[in-house]
């Protein structure tokens, strides 16, 4: 009879240690879990706040940038068409009428692209494609250098409009990097799109760099910050005397939803 009673109570005695077990285990579980879940919330908070600082730090810069532009274009370009359409229209016998005339409608043309390239709502609806090719364009009318486009695949028109301003901004600081430091004879832009991948290839032929000992100056590191804000990879390569070739991929997927 004792060893019967002994039993119960051991059996129960055992039940409410499993029972307690078992309590402590679930709600080890569930203090895991909302860790996790408080941890996981805090590190998306980042990334949406690394995300807002990089599109409000490209819109800055690529104003700045524009602004740049503009005032080198007012100076170099429409200020030396002014000159000359004023000499043309001094001219005393009246000969230069026509060619004033022309002058002058070049100088509305000029004066109505500076005004487009302004325009904030401009940068933000420009085809990638589209800007690409004016980016390189001016570099070219600037006579700094030869420059080259290739476009393969499909059309790129989905870009969620902050991913592209992050990659316009991108562009141009290859671009920068590249007059500034290359020396290049050539600088060229290969964009492709497939079913799943965007690549974008900026190459240059100048005089490259060690990429081991790649200065801060030279942005690579500002690039891969950039990157990886937008979902995407970048890979530098370059040699002493070989020119430097920039890689930069993204899932398409990824490029038309919002960050």
């Amino acid at each position: 009879m004792e060893d019967s009673a002994l039993n119960t109570f051991l059996a129960i005695l055992t039940g409410v240690v499993l029972m307690v077990i078992m309590a402590v285990f679930i709600i080890t579980i569930v203090v895991i879990h909302r860790q996790r879940q408080i941890k996981n919330r805090h590190k998306i908070q980042i990334l949406k706040a690394d995300y807002e600082n990089t599109i409000l730090n490209a819109e800055k810069e690529i104003r700045e940038q524009t602004l740049y532009h503009v005032s080198q274009e007012l100076h170099d370009n429409i200020g030396q068409l002014l000159s000359l359409a004023k000499l043309v229209l001094n001219n005393p016998d009246g000969s230069g009428l026509s060619e004033g005339k022309k002058l002058i409608n070049q100088i509305i043309r000029e004066v109505r692209s500076l005004s487009k390239s302004i325009n904030r709502d401009y940068i933000r609806e420009v085809e990638f494609e589209h800007f690409l090719m004016e980016e390189l364009g001016r570099i070219e009318k600037s006579g700094y250098c030869a420059t080259s486009f290739e476009k393969s695949g499909s059309p790129v028109n989905f870009i969620h409009v902050d991913k592209k301003l992050v990659l316009i901004r991108m562009v141009q600081e290859c671009l920068n990097n590249a007059i500034k430091h290359a020396s290049p004879g050539m600088i060229s832009i290969k964009l492709s799109l497939d079913e799943d991948l965007l690549l974008l290839i900026i190459e240059d032929d100048g005089v490259g760099f060690d990429t081991s000992e790649a200065s801060k100056g030279l942005g690579i590191k500002n690039l891969k910050s950039r990157i990886q804000t937008i979902e995407g990879s970048v890979e530098v390569n370059s040699a002493h005397n070989k020119g430097t070739q920039i890689k930069i991929a993204l899932d398409k997927k990824s490029l038309s939803n919002h960050g």
